[in-house]
């Protein structure tokens, strides 16, 4: 008697077990690793378009301009 009711619960606990590592776990949030890879990119981006001289001066255009309006009335 002792030897079923010891199968049964281990049964009982191999299926919960296995219950919970298939079961699809949410995730709140982004982890550190994400924000890093992230960041890279960001990265990455920023400085290939900063290599570029047509976009730098496109950029540089787009501020003086925006500055310059700024300062005439």
């Amino acid at each position: 008697m002792k030897l079923k009711t010891l199968r049964n619960a281990s049964t009982k606990a191999l299926i919960k077990a296995q219950l919970a590592m298939s079961a699809p776990k949410q995730q709140k949030g982004a982890t550190a690793l994400e924000y890093i890879v992230l960041a890279a990119a960001i990265i990455i981006i920023v400085g290939v378009l900063a290599s570029n001289t047509t976009v730098q001066t496109t950029l540089t255009n787009a501020f003086n301009n925006l500055f310059t309006n700024a300062q005439t009335p």
